[in-house]
């Protein structure tokens, strides 16, 4: 690298890596050292997502002891639920996509006292060339467990449906075992009403236009104790089953409340230009 090493300084003086210089940037206060290799994309970072990376371990002598390039296939994981060591969790969740840096990671964030044997010895502290390929960003949205969504697609602009809206969506769902229960191909639904589960209004109402999501949905946002019996176009749901569930939320129509007693509602069948509307006592044109 022939860049110079550059630190930026934030209001509270915290300094922020900049590729090519050898100083570290420590992340928490175990000991846990983070350097920068090439810059990520934008500015998210992954938090409680399933992330896949590539990655070489070293001991501090330069000893390789592992490498997700030799075997050819990336690694992944979910951030945040101890399924790697502790400095993992902290250091990854600071990247961007796209990002590398090199982890220097102190026993404690690591494999302590006892190490791995026979691979990593105790009181090892443990270097990591890690590289961010891309995470699905996965959020229990209901915040208790009964619903985890998966984003495979991501949608446009920030809006999200409401409970008066009329929304248009494409879904497949299977049990745990792969049986499809039920799809279609393109189904129009009030998003207070619902539509095959419950689960669909509540995940829909978290969606973007054009998000494309894969649902994890527990008995009581799917068909309870009491299962659902087959029909022509549902399979049968046994009793407390859990469904996977495929979701595309392709377009909705808008519809606001205006006298907020409900009796006169406004359904936007197309969106209109610019942010100005007609005061009282204007002259307006309609078709």
């Amino acid at each position: 690298m022939d860049e110079d090493f550059e630190f930026d300084v934030n209001m509270e003086d915290d300094p922020v890596l900049k590729v090519g210089g050898r100083e570290e940037k420590e992340i928490g206060n175990k000991g846990l050292k983070k350097k920068l290799l090439k810059e990520g994309e934008g500015w998210d970072t992954p938090a409680g997502d399933e992330v896949e990376v590539h990655y070489t371990g070293t001991f501090l002598d330069g000893t390789q002891f592992d490498s997700s390039p030799d075997r050819g296939t990336p690694f992944k994981f979910k951030l945040g639920q101890g399924q790697v060591i502790k400095g993992w969790d902290e250091g990854i969740k600071t990247m961007k996509k796209g990002e590398k840096a090199v982890f220097t990671i102190p026993p404690e964030l690591a494999y302590g006292e006892s190490g791995s044997p026979p691979t990593i010895p105790p009181n090892a502290t443990l270097q990591f060339d890690v590289e961010l390929l891309s995470w699905n960003s996965v959020k229990d949205i209901c915040k208790d467990g009964g619903i985890f969504k998966k984003i495979l697609t991501e949608g446009e602009k920030r809006e999200n449906p409401k409970d008066l809206d009329e929304v248009f969506v494409k879904y497949e769902a299977w049990l745990e075992d792969g049986t499809l229960i039920s799809k279609s191909d393109g189904v129009e639904f009030t998003v207070k009403d619902g539509c095959f589960c419950p689960a669909l209004a509540k995940a829909v109402k978290t969606m973007k236009k054009g998000e494309k999501v894969l649902l994890s949905v527990k008995p009581q946002y799917a068909f309870g104790e009491m299962g659902r019996p087959g029909s022509h176009d549902v399979g049968v749901v046994p009793p407390n089953a859990t469904l996977l569930i495929t979701l595309e939320l392709v377009s909705w129509k808008v519809v606001s409340d205006i006298t907020k007693d409900k009796k006169v509602q406004k359904k936007i069948v197309k969106e209109g230009e610019g942010y100005e509307h007609p005061n009282d006592g204007a002259i307006v044109q309609g078709i």
